[in-house]
């Protein structure tokens, strides 16, 4: 599931493709294959609540992104901007990577030590049909 997710990151960094659709499609579906296949109401809510989690992380993500373009927005604004101005905007691109990886890795790690293997395959094979 992480690389269904590293996906649709790269996809809202990049600006291809329609994220919003595409994460929300995504959780969607990771809902409805914990539902259907989780069984254990103690490992389903553990699951269900760390997708919960994972979309926050998407949307601090997004807001990170969001500030991130505004910035090169208000610099094409100007004529005058130089490549300065463009640097100041991207030296938080970096960061915004990182954080959302760790926290995808974190929480990919926390859905599989919520359900059992087959469970974890199951979901991750649910979740990523299109």
């Amino acid at each position: 599931m992480f690389w269904v997710a590293l996906s649709t990151l790269i996809m809202s960094l990049t600006g291809e493709g329609d994220d919003t659709y595409a994460i929300r499609a995504f959780f969607e579906r990771s809902r409805d294959a914990v539902e259907a296949q989780v069984k254990d109401a103690a490992r389903k809510r553990a699951a269900l609540d760390t997708l919960t989690r994972t979309e926050r992380a998407f949307e601090r993500h997004r807001e990170r992104a969001s500030k991130i373009s505004a910035c090169i927005e208000r610099a094409d604004r100007r004529y005058a901007a130089v490549a300065a101005d463009y640097e100041r905007c991207l030296r938080d691109v970096e960061p915004a990577w990182t954080v959302a990886g760790e926290e995808l890795i974190v929480l990919d790690r926390d859905l599989e030590r919520a359900v059992t293997p087959a469970e974890f395959e199951a979901v991750r094979r649910r979740a990523e049909r299109h």
